[in-house]
């Protein structure tokens, strides 16, 4: 088992090395990623437990909200307390935090927002996300050397806009999400000192770049300021108004979805990318599970390696996408990168996801001596289900099947485990085998939503 460690010109193969002083778990002497020189895999932190896991999988950076003024509602967002911790934790595996500031704000919250950000400067954040211009501007009259990323929420999609910002200062940009490869390449090519991010994988939205208001009018919580509803993906019905007709619009047994966008996955066009001139890929999803996190960013920062590794001819592994359809997602699409390809980007038939696995819970102690594994359930696992465990430092996915669950708190025999249960399983010990504390754990969903 190996890790890889990427410079700029070279890539170092680092063995791993049994800690001591840690159990004798795996560990790699050397964390095998810092910044990306190539493509940097920017992982979504909608609270600290998710920070964590995107960085134990591999993210470069991970992006989170500044509590009420991020583009989603403040429970997917870090306390500053929690942001200090979690930016410690990254800082110390050499990643980067952003700090997503990306709402539309009025005059009234500017103070707010900007006492947050001078807060945030303090503990250390690597760069600031806005859409705003004005809060750009009252940004850099700050003068704290922080970056500042610009917003897919700002809807760039020319050069010129592109060259208008980065003599601004802004020293990346979200582009929108509706251009495709070949537009992105040109501005590149037109301005090749501005770093260029775009959304890799994740849910997609209707409105350009995001800018929405359908949630506002029909519920009266804004999109624009973090309180999506998504009502985009509810069933609706077309009626003329003189006519008791009602139009077929892809319409099925199910009903009628015609807002309902499907997921974007670039998995196999990860070259396509490079060579276009991404500098950032992103993943959606700050409300999605821990799980979600985990299994996205494992795949993709596989993904990245193998690309950028010299000795490897790059070519695309079937398990790659194996373990994307295991996650909750709606079919995939390529979105707006291939026009030509003239792909359907709504989902016609229903407004939930297809889920074949749930994340039932993590790692907290595996004992080597006794075989157990100590468990913190956060969905429902029953005695024959089989478990397959996630583990940061190893590459393989981890199965084992539960024979009995014992309450940790009473010591009693149990058929099922819920959320919130503390529990311990059997676990038969391979040679050398240590699972890690935070790995992630799923099992086949009992739904039939396939």
């Amino acid at each position: 088992m190996c890790f890889e460690k990427v410079n700029d010109s070279s890539i170092e193969r680092v063995k791993c090395a049994r800690l001591k002083n840690n159990g004798g778990s795996l560990f790699p002497l050397e964390r095998f990623l810092v910044y990306n020189s190539l493509m940097e895999l920017l992982a979504p932190a909608g609270n600290l437990e998710k920070l964590k896991t995107a960085v134990r999988f591999g993210a470069d950076a991970v992006y989170c909200g500044a509590g009420a003024y991020s583009l989603r509602v403040p429970e997917a967002s870090l306390t500053p307390d929690e942001l200090a911790e979690g930016i410690s934790f990254a800082h110390e595996q050499g990643r980067r935090v952003y700090l997503a500031m990306n709402i539309f704000p009025f005059d009234e919250d500017f103070a707010g927002m900007l006492a947050y950000f001078k807060e945030a400067v303090a503990m250390g954040i690597d760069a600031v996300i806005v859409s705003d211009s004005g809060l750009f501007y009252a940004i850099r009259r700050l003068k704290t050397g922080v970056e500042i990323h610009l917003s897919t929420q700002a809807n760039t999609t020319n050069s010129e806009s592109v060259r208008f910002w980065k003599d601004q200062g802004v020293s990346r940009i979200i582009l929108a999400r509706e251009l495709s490869l070949d537009r992105i390449r040109s501005i590149k090519q037109n301005v090749p000192g501005m770093g260029l991010e775009i959304f890799g994988h994740g849910a997609m939205c209707v409105a350009f770049s995001g800018r929405c208001l359908l949630s506002s009018l029909l519920t009266g919580r804004s999109a624009n300021r973090g309180l999506c509803t998504q009502p985009c993906r509810w069933e609706y019905r077309l009626q003329e108004a003189d006519h008791d007709e009602e139009p077929l619009i892809h319409e099925n047994e199910r009903g009628t979805y015609i807002l309902n966008s499907r997921d974007l996955c670039m998995i196999e066009h990860l070259p396509a990318l490079a060579e276009a001139g991404v500098d950032g890929l992103k993943i959606e999803g700050r409300m999605k599970t821990a799980y979600y996190v985990a299994a996205v960013t494992r795949v993709y920062r596989a993904a990245i390696d193998r690309y950028k590794d010299p000795a490897v001819e790059y070519a695309l592994d079937p398990r790659w996408q194996e373990e994307l359809d295991k996650i909750p997602h709606r079919p995939y699409t390529t979105g707006f990168y291939f026009p030509n390809l003239a792909e359907e980007t709504e989902y016609t038939s229903k407004a939930s996801p297809i889920r074949n696995y749930d994340f039932v819970g993590t790692v907290d102690h595996h004992n080597i001596k006794e075989e157990r594994l100590k468990i913190l359930a956060r969905n429902r696992f029953s005695v024959g289900d089989v478990l397959e465990i996630l583990d940061p430092a190893c590459p393989d996915i981890i199965k084992v099947q539960v024979r009995t669950i014992i309450d940790e708190r009473t010591g009693n025999s149990l058929q099922q485990a819920h959320n919130s249960y503390i529990v311990q399983i059997p676990f038969p010990c391979k040679a050398g085998l240590k699972i890690s504390e935070h790995a992630v754990i799923r099992a086949r969903s009992r739904d039939n939503n396939r």
